[in-house]
């Protein structure tokens, strides 16, 4: 009986486990941590996961509110990094974004 309940005890443990780690990132929002723009100016905002691996930014702009687009990877369970992104004049940005 005790094998019995181990047994159902640990089958639930792992489903429980895999149920968060199959839920990932789509859904979810990073913010921009260390992004600039190509002569150094700070963007503030977040990146908008639309999948799993892929997000959008999603109210990023300069620190003088020029607005941001592009798109983040996300490489690690803790990070994304800006793919593609830059300001309304077409200055390069670059950074990354933290998951909270």
């Amino acid at each position: 009986m005790n094998k019995l309940k181990l047994a159902i005890v640990a089958t639930l443990i792992l489903l429980m486990a895999f149920g968060v780690y199959a839920a990932g990132f789509e859904g979810r929002y990073c913010e921009l941590d260390g992004a600039t723009t190509e002569d150094g100016e700070q963007v503030t905002g977040e990146c908008y996961m639309y999948s799993d691996q892929y997000g959008e930014l999603d109210g990023a702009q300069t620190e003088t509110g020029e607005s941001v687009t592009g798109e983040c990877y996300r490489y690690s369970e803790n990070y994304a990094e800006l793919e593609g992104a830059e300001t309304e004049s077409g200055k390069t940005v670059s950074g990354e974004c933290y998951f909270y």
